[in-house]
């Protein structure tokens, strides 16, 4: 499988009084997160082991990464190469830290604990534990980059067969006529669920399952139309039309990609805190709907 080569600052959790040789094996948590003034709260674990006197690995909620580090002087760190897994999808956490990473320039070691700062972002971390096989973690790390890639079809990555569903094929009752909300969640390198979801005023919601989707094929559901109106009604009053056509961050690894679609207008929204803050509202309550509507599927 074709690995995402970033160049990303290295993390070596090293001092001047501290050697290469005693923090190989090591292992290290992110503890705190702070961004622009702002702390961001801890969700998953992130961690870093040093692996050799050249390489280390970082472990995200979902991905593994590895990667070559060079020490530069006292406290200062040098640019490698990480060689990253393409899995969907890990945490807003995850990749916050990964893309803080990018404005780190200097590290403070002391003892159980070690600082990356840098313009507008520290990173703190925490000795987490010794590994004691490393050859074993190795081998793991290397059976996920090589992981065989799903190659979706066309037909599963062409939205716009899904923007308006047809009448019949496994659909019972009436597809109302009308203004719709489109999402559809893509496929991904892992277990991502593929599926299209249109939305009606009246509550209608028809269903698409698709690549990897626990519930196949197309079915429609009723939602309460008073809270379908409202979704509707903040669509209507948003400034939808002028969004930009995408929102992305090409430096973050493989994750599930969104389109989202009203009055012909179609947004493409891979790396949501890109987004506008009004979009990522309308989007969660979208996503909202959605999970309403497979909590009903499933229970047929």
């Amino acid at each position: 499988m074709k690995t995402t080569i970033l160049s990303i600052l290295v993390l070596t959790l090293i001092s001047c009084d501290a050697s290469t040789k005693d923090l190989i094996g090591t292992s290290w948590k992110v503890s705190e997160l702070n961004q622009d003034g702002k702390k961001m709260a801890v969700t998953n674990d992130v961690i870093l082991t040093i692996r050799s006197a050249t390489e280390f690995s970082l472990k995200l909620d979902k991905n593994s990464c590895v990667g070559i580090y060079e020490i530069t002087g006292k406290n200062s760190i040098k640019l490698g190469n990480l060689g990253c897994t393409e899995l969907c999808c890990d945490s807003d956490f995850s990749m916050a830290v990964t893309n803080a990473l990018y404005k780190v320039s200097t590290i403070n070691f002391e003892k159980e604990r070690a600082t990356l700062s840098g313009d507008d972002v520290k990173i703190k971390f925490k000795k987490y534990e010794v590994v004691s096989n490393r050859i074993q973690m190795m081998i793991e790390d290397e059976k996920l980059i090589t992981k065989q890639e799903k190659i979706p079809t066309k037909e599963t990555t062409d939205v716009g067969l899904f923007v308006k569903p047809t009448e019949g094929q496994q659909t019972k009752g009436t597809i109302p006529e009308g203004d719709f909300i489109t999402l559809y969640k893509s496929p991904c390198k892992g277990t991502c669920e593929e599926f299209t979801m249109v939305m009606y005023a009246d509550g209608t919601v028809v269903y698409t399952g698709k690549f990897n989707a626990e519930i196949q094929g197309k079915h429609t559901v009723k939602l309460a139309k008073s809270e379908s109106e409202a979704l509707f009604s903040l669509f209507e009053q948003s400034n939808f039309t002028n969004f930009a056509a995408k929102y992305d961050d090409a430096t973050i690894m493989d994750i599930q990609n969104t389109y989202l679609t009203y009055k012909g207008k179609k947004i493409h929204i891979r790396y949501k805190p890109n987004a506008p803050v009004e979009l990522q509202a309308l989007l969660e309550k979208v996503e909202q709907k959605a999970k309403e509507v497979l909590v009903q599927l499933k229970k047929k």
